[in-house]
């Protein structure tokens, strides 16, 4: 047995047999349109979502700026009550680790 046959048409042969048929009903013309109109809706549609997807990345970056400023009063707070040099320490190395990921997280740009 060989590769069963496709029964499909690819979306390109299907434009071009429509415009053979319709070539002079003048028909063209308007199937024409309504394509350009459809690109048109998808490009506006393509801008809208990188738009939003560049606001919804500037929104993480100021929350993540913000983050980090409470976590660096955080740990100021736990450090200057802590009397342990060990516990500082400690606490140190946790916050360098919060305060990495939060700039990772800050320093995300466009793709």
């Amino acid at each position: 047995m060989g590769r069963p046959i496709s029964l499909r048409l690819r979306h390109g042969a299907i434009l071009q047999k429509a415009h053979t048929l319709l070539a002079g009903t003048g028909k063209d013309v308007q199937l024409k349109q309504s394509r350009n109109a459809a690109i048109l809706r998808k490009a506006r549609e393509i801008v809208a979502q990188a738009r939003e997807q560049a606001r919804l990345r500037r929104c993480a970056r100021l929350a993540a700026f913000k983050a980090i400023a409470s976590v660096r009063e955080a740990y100021d707070k736990i450090n200057s009550s802590s009397t342990s040099d060990i516990d500082r320490t400690r606490w140190r190395e946790r916050r360098e680790l919060v305060e990495a990921e939060l700039m990772r997280i800050a320093k995300l740009g466009p793709p």
